[in-house]
């Protein structure tokens, strides 16, 4: 979808409220269409762009896990969540020129060292708007350097870049 009117509203009544009705329409959406491409059939495990622990305990969870979550449902791919962390929270992307938010990925997000093995699997990681890519780039190299074969990536929103957000 495109991150715009209704969209935004319902993506921060998801990350806001606890409305996951939104996530679980968009999973049934986005199932359609990974099946559509054929990624679902590929896919041996789901995960999602890791949420910092101190905002995920005052939310009350990660919204991108949640999506991850009931698409797996939805296309019944086993989840693993213990695959990449964050080492802080921090400034929310948005606020963020590209140019930032190439850095500011590098900087916080890493593998975890007990992984499960993904050696030579195939990994669909989920995130809950894509804009500039930088975040969904570094969780999936970090992926690939942890062995998995390829990674495909999903989000329930997408926007064009302002000029705010130009590079």
């Amino acid at each position: 979808m495109r991150y715009e009117d209704i969209c935004v509203k319902a993506i921060h009544q998801l990350k806001d409220d606890r409305q996951l009705n939104f996530a679980e329409y968009s999973a049934k959406l986005l199932g359609n269409v990974l099946r559509e491409n054929g990624i679902a059939q590929q896919a041996d495990i789901i995960t999602s762009v890791p949420m910092h622990r101190s905002k995920r305990r005052k939310r009350g969870y990660d919204q991108a896990q949640k999506l991850a979550h009931f698409t797996a449902m939805e296309l019944g791919i086993k989840e693993n969540y213990r695959l990449l962390g964050r080492t802080r929270d921090t400034a929310e992307q948005h606020t963020l020129t590209a140019a930032q938010r190439k850095t500011h990925a590098e900087d916080i997000y890493y593998s975890l060292a007990k992984h499960a093995d993904i050696k030579g699997k195939n990994v669909l990681l989920f995130d809950d708007v894509y804009t500039t890519g930088a975040t969904l780039n570094v969780c999936s190299r970090l992926l690939k350097e942890m062995g998995a074969k390829k990674v495909f990536c999903a989000a329930i929103a997408t926007t064009l870049l302002d000029e705010k957000h130009k590079e």
